[in-house]
């Protein structure tokens, strides 16, 4: 448990309505894992300023600090514990600046990715990365552990949408920088350290992304594959003659259940294929942009690479087809108590990889099922397997069959967190392990930042509330 004292303090640094505890804090939503709040103290700093006093007066007391932006993440990033203290970024919510012709935005750390694609939306531009989360997920939440989504084969994961950086570090020191343009080689490019750092070298408080143009008129469809490869051949066919924004995945057992339990009755009585793709496309106009797609998956169809398509006739027919690929949760509601992994599989290698995990699930008999959907263009799969007869540890082995082999990764968008340490242990290259804690000892020597996330705590000093 936190001290009285140590919570006068907190409340001296960041107002008394800043800390939260007991019943006020019970009224808060822990978000997508129910142990996020579980240390029972609630910091909600209103400045970058303020975060850095937190970070100080906890790194002077031993405390450790759990960073939280909107409590979406997967992978158990935000749990806390009882000694700890929570550090929200819930009050940071402004987007401080917006430029149309630069294409660029300031913004604190707790803004929302939905508020910065409203506000971008104004002037004509786009995020230029979106996810199933977006009104909830936090841009330095995002930053943190590097999302990614499904632009991110138009442009990149967040990493490639961050200019500049402001991070208070858990010393108390503030490293500003605020770079507004792509080229600034002015030595080591420090901010990428805590791209992808999961809140464990210091907590994100401003950030300047990098905007695109907005989506012009689109035209989505439903289209039905005969294999893998094929719809590999389609993504690479309509990137190359249309403006493809988007293309989603979905194995044959994923779109059987969603499309049952979601409808409507004409997307659950669809053809049947081994795989399916969500594709969305624009053109200056929505008349444009339908005739174009149908006339391109009419060519797909004469090839071969599609055996059926539904073309979405209006915004309702479109909300229908990617609430099937979005709303996801559906499989946990049909089959509860499932294991869930978040992986990426070169295109290349995707059909033996498909193959391979079809086997596996097989192999543990009818009362086992694998789902598998995803981002195509780069090869992130989300995949579940589900069954009472199935554990987590089998469930890992028939997923990450030779995944290394092929020249995949374990974690795709999801980040590491606390349930895939084993994992980043047992596959990434040792020397990198070594300086990855290296860099941790430096910035964190007293082992403050999200304990026991992302890296296990060797060589740190263990302190009370760390794990």
């Amino acid at each position: 448990m936190i001290e009285h004292g140590i919570l006068d303090e907190l409340r001296s640094i960041v107002g008394i309505g800043g800390v939260r505890t007991g019943e006020a804090l019970s009224l808060i939503h822990p978000g997508s894992d129910e142990r996020n709040l579980h240390a029972g103290v609630l910091v909600t700093p209103g400045t970058t300023e303020e975060v850095a006093a937190v970070l100080r007066l906890c790194n002077e007391r031993g405390i450790a600090v759990v960073p939280h932006g909107g409590r979406t993440g997967l992978v158990g990033g935000g749990v806390s514990s009882s000694g700890q203290i929570v550090l929200s970024l819930g009050a940071m919510n402004r987007i401080l600046s917006l430029s149309a012709d630069g294409a660029i935005a300031t913004v604190e750390g707790g803004v929302t990715l939905q508020s910065l694609q409203e506000a971008a939306a104004r002037v004509n531009l786009s995020t230029g990365i979106d996810i199933a989360s977006r009104g909830s997920a936090s841009i330095a939440g995002m930053i943190s552990t590097n999302a990614g989504g499904m632009e991110a084969f138009r442009y990149g994961v967040m990493r490639h949408r961050v200019l500049g950086l402001e991070v208070a570090l858990p010393d108390g020191r503030i490293m500003s920088d605020m770079a507004q343009v792509t080229k600034s080689n002015e030595g080591y490019d420090l901010k990428q350290l805590f791209i992808g750092a999961e809140g464990t070298l210091g907590i994100v408080t401003r950030a300047v992304i990098r905007l695109a143009p907005a989506d012009p008129f689109t035209a989505t469809a439903l289209v039905a594959c005969p294999a893998a490869t094929d719809a590999i051949a389609l993504f690479r066919l309509l990137h190359g003659s249309l403006d493809l924004l988007r293309a989603e995945f979905m194995a044959r057992n994923y779109f059987a259940l969603a499309s049952a339990n979601l409808g409507p009755a004409a997307l659950a009585a669809f053809t049947e294929a081994p795989c399916y793709l969500i594709v969305e496309t624009g053109a200056a106009d929505q008349r444009s942009a339908r005739s174009a797609l149908e006339d391109a998956l009419a060519r797909a169809i004469e090839q071969g690479l599609v055996v059926d398509a539904i073309l979405a006739q209006s915004e309702k027919e479109r909300s229908e087809i990617w609430n099937i690929r979005e709303d996801s949760s559906v499989v946990d509601r049909v089959h509860p108590h499932g294991h869930w992994f978040d992986i990426s599989v070169p295109l290349q290698a995707l059909e033996t990889w498909l193959a391979q995990f079809n086997e596996g699930i097989a192999a543990f008999g009818p009362d086992v099922r694998g789902f598998v959907f995803g981002h195509l263009g780069d090869g992130n799969l989300h995949v579940g397997v589900a069954g009472l007869k199935v554990n987590k540890d089998a469930a890992k082995a028939i997923v990450y069959a030779n995944l290394r082999e092929l020249g995949g990764s374990f974690s795709a968008e999801h980040g590491v967190g606390l349930d895939k340490r084993q994992e980043l242990d047992a596959f990434a290259d040792p020397v990198k392990l070594e300086l990855m804690h290296s860099i941790k000892n430096l910035l964190d020597p007293n082992g403050i930042m999200n304990p026991g996330k992302l890296l296990s705590r060797k060589g740190a000093t263990p302190i009370p509330g760390a794990h």
